[in-house]
């Protein structure tokens, strides 16, 4: 099989159909590959033709999208040629006809590498790589058939219009949103890359304010207040224990949009911890130090200013997996736990278990060639998982041009998913491992510095909540939580959306309420005034007036890293399609709470807080 194959056909009527026919024929190259493999002795050869065919065939569906991305382009008017200029329409032209074929081609490039040092390890089990093959075909293929033909095709007339009214001098303000909008996207894309259609600089996020008050090394720990009223003396704390991947400014995205304004409106008192910069090469930080130091010290800063017992942890996507790890290690200082979109093990089938297979992801040579996980390398593996994806938010960004509020929300929806972060090389390597890889996790087998952090040590009450459309954590692999932890209050919620657009679309607030609800449902007890409501004096790092112990997480460096060019993908859709919240398991009754430790002591004076700065 060769890339031509793949167009072989005369091409059909719509970019939905050529997709599809794209996908199917990748298929049945998985197909007859599992019948090769039915031969006694041909594992090198079918691991060989494998790494031929999975190339060739992700080569040509590369070469359809960038035939469509061209396509649109050559359909834009005259008008905007002349507005943008022959020298940055031509680059936008060049970017359209060879990004997707580059970079499609760039990863096609993996199978080979990866097949010979799965079969150079001696573990390449060739059938069950087919049939993870064939998991994802049938996953690609699924996609393309529920999206009708009209949803990869943007309504370029109108913009047309818009330019030759604009250029005519007769404008209207529609008109002018809609030319000034799609010039600014295209020289976003120039600055940036042709991925961004907000600019990171100038596209405001985050609005609540909050303070610095803690800082474990590199690891800054906030908290947010109200500006319309003081937070109560009595409100509950809850620490925000977000993912790896991604900025957390996501769940304090715009006003009507905050999560975290939410729980203010509840009455709660919001705690959020940043991982800090990466630094390549950097070995010291680990998953293990994120746990303790890092997590351990956060919640002792909270339980000892707050003079609580216990804190209420919400954990989102990999925090999930912190905050579940902490749990395990530390039961005793957790109050209840809410996993967001956790991924506990790895799925059995589908386009991710496929591109994280133990057997195809070789994450020990990419960190150890790094010194870190790159942000861009994973933001270009998602978007050649789904390409598709990229048209969708395309259109939705052409058809929405001139509507402030979809502009209004799209841009930072953007902003965030264009502002990935490197991850630390031991963080992301055991993470994987464990994960995916081993399976420890799952099995109560991790450790953190050499100690057990098994699930079943996890006695507080659990919420787990996980997306019916999320590809990128099905539901099956956070499922699994439910039955592997000590608690006996305990609730699974299948929610119908996806793996962003719970956290965004108005239709979740109904869930976000359910959180709130359970991170509020007992208040933690209130400690003993011997011990409790005195902060650590020591300071870490260069805040002065910030509490932290500087000890076993190397400090940051000046400045912040300019936003990277690569990272993780959006859904392609700003807000899920569902419509409230899927029928849920059964709670039962709860169990009586660990008696807590003892605080250890600290300083008599409150440390200063001070505003953190976001963008």
């Amino acid at each position: 099989m060769n890339g031509d194959d793949v167009r072989g056909k005369p091409p059909a009527e719509t970019p939905a159909d050529l997709w599809v026919e794209g996908v199917e024929r990748t298929a049945e190259a998985f197909r007859r590959l599992a019948a090769a493999l039915a031969v006694p002795g041909a594992s090198a050869a079918a691991a060989q033709a494998w790494a031929d065919q999975f190339a060739a065939s992700l080569a040509g569906l590369g070469r359809l999208q960038a035939d469509f991305a061209r396509r649109l382009l050559e359909g834009l008017p005259a008008a905007a040629r002349e507005r943008l200029g022959t020298g940055a329409f031509s680059q936008l032209e060049r970017m359209a006809r060879a990004r997707w074929e580059d970079e499609t081609a760039r990863l096609a490039g993996l199978p080979d590498l990866l097949a010979a040092h799965a079969e150079a390890a001696g573990r390449l089990d060739p059938q069950r790589l087919v049939r993870r093959m064939e998991t994802a075909a049938a996953e690609l293929k699924a996609d393309l058939e529920a999206l009708a033909p009209e949803q990869f095709v943007p309504d370029l007339g109108r913009l047309a219009q818009s330019f030759g009214r604009v250029l005519a001098g007769s404008p209207d303000d529609e008109d002018r949103r809609r030319v000034d909008r799609f010039l600014e996207a295209a020289a976003v894309k120039l600055r940036y890359g042709s991925e961004y259609y907000a600019d990171p600089e100038t596209t405001k996020v985050g609005p609540t304010p909050r303070d610095l008050v803690h800082r474990e090394g590199r690891i800054e720990l906030y908290r947010y207040r109200s500006s319309a009223r003081p937070t109560a003396r009595t409100a509950p704390p809850v620490l925000l224990v977000y993912s790896v991947i991604n900025k957390p400014y996501i769940l304090d995205l715009l006003p009507g949009f905050s999560f975290i304004e939410h729980l203010l409106a509840e009455g709660l008192d919001p705690y959020l911890i940043e991982w800090g910069p990466t630094v390549p090469g950097d070995h010291e930080t680990t998953l293990d130090s994120y746990i303790e130091p890092g997590l351990h010290g956060c919640v002792e800063y909270i339980r000892r200013t707050r003079g609580v017992d216990r804190v209420p942890l919400f954990g989102h996507c990999i925090g999930g997996n912190l905050a579940l790890l902490y749990a395990a290690r530390h039961p005793e200082a957790v109050d209840r736990l809410v996993a967001l979109t956790t991924p506990v093990t790895a799925a059995e089938g589908g386009v991710v278990a496929l591109w994280t297979d133990r057997d195809l992801f070789p994450v020990d040579a990419i960190v150890d060639a790094f010194g870190h996980m790159p942000a861009k390398l994973i933001r270009y593996t998602f978007i050649a998982l789904k390409p598709y994806y990229e048209i969708l938010k395309w259109k939705m960004f052409i058809d929405g041009l001139a509507d402030d509020r979809v502009m209004g929300l799209f841009l930072p929806v953007d902003r965030w998913a264009n502002e990935n972060v490197d991850i630390p090389a031991e963080v992301f390597r055991k993470f994987i491992h464990e994960v995916f890889h081993s399976d420890r996790f799952r099995r109560g087998r991790t450790t953190i510095h050499g100690r057990p952090a098994d699930p079943r040590a996890i006695t507080c009450p659990l919420l787990n909540l996980a997306a019916t459309r999320d590809w990128i954590v099905p539901l099956e692999s956070a499922r699994v939580l439910n039955d592997i932890v000590g608690s006996t209050e305990k609730e699974f919620v299948p929610i119908e959306g996806a793996h962003v657009g719970i956290m965004i679309d108005p239709r979740a607030r109904p869930l976000w309420t359910k959180m709130s609800d359970f991170l509020k449902a007992s208040a933690p007890k209130t400690r003993s005034r011997q011990g409790a409501g005195r902060p650590d004096r020591r300071v870490a790092g260069r805040g002065k007036g910030v509490a932290g112990r500087g000890k076993g997480v190397p400090r940051s460096r000046k400045g912040a890293a300019r936003p990277g060019k690569g990272v993780a993908r959006p859904d392609g859709r700003v807000a899920g399609r569902g419509k409230g919240v899927a029928r849920t398991g059964k709670i039962v009754a709860r169990p009586k709470k660990p008696v807590a430790a003892s605080g250890r002591a600290a300083g008599k004076v409150r440390p200063k807080e001070r505003s953190g700065r976001r963008g």
